[in-house]
């Protein structure tokens, strides 16, 4: 492996810093996410590898998160650059940072899997990076949400809600609508679907979320 010398501005980051604390022991994980952040590390040091860490979303998505309140729980009112633990940095920057060396416009990550108990702001996250990306994706990209009912499904749609409205500096950019969310400079929604009556069949979905799958 040609090592390559990252910038102090990822090794500084809280997604860096976690993954080294993982691998080095110092943060109790288990042995798929110990394996997973040394991947991560290794690659960012790996001038072969195919995928490059895109710095410049990384520096976008830090700014945009210090314009998001956090709408409730111990931390309200707080933003949510100052409000991630240190796994929801990594998972949100591992997933959206990567991309192809041969076409950059591609991200290395299609698909992402979260397993975590109840209560440990799941659909906080996912709701944010839907906000992330509804900013960051080609205008006219469709995003839903899926799950066995529409109350369920609906549930990312309403935390996205949430943190537009008790953040002023980004409400101007959306309309949160009863049936989706929009955002104005891009043209992207968000549609929470149930999978009884609001199926994905002939929908051009860029980004889904799946909830209860099994």
């Amino acid at each position: 492996m040609v090592k390559i010398e990252v910038s102090d501005y990822i090794k500084n980051h809280p997604s860096y810093t976690y993954a080294l604390d993982v691998v080095n022991g110092n943060s109790q994980a288990g042995e798929y996410i110990v394996k997973e952040c040394q991947k991560f590390l290794n690659d960012l040091h790996d001038e072969n590898c195919k995928y490059f860490y895109d710095e410049d979303d990384l520096k976008l998505m830090d700014d945009f998160l210090q314009l998001v309140k956090m709408a409730d729980g111990h931390r309200v009112g707080m933003s949510a650059y100052d409000s991630l633990a240190p796994f929801q940095w990594y998972f949100l920057a591992n997933t959206m940072g990567w991309k192809l060396k041969s076409n950059p416009n591609k991200r290395r990550y299609q698909k992402s899997v979260l397993l975590i108990a109840r209560k440990n702001g799941k659909t906080f996250l996912v709701g944010l990076i839907f906000i992330l990306l509804l900013l960051m994706e080609p205008e006219f990209s469709e995003f839903y949400s899926v799950a066995p009912d529409k109350q369920l499904s609906t549930i990312v749609k309403q935390e996205m809600g949430k943190l537009i409205s008790v953040s002023p500096d980004i409400a101007d950019a959306f309309d949160v609508l009863a049936s989706q969310i929009r955002c104005k400079p891009t043209k992207n929604s968000m549609t929470p679907l149930a999978n009884s009556d609001g199926r994905l069949d002939g929908r051009k979905a860029t980004v889904f979320v799946a909830d209860e799958v099994k």
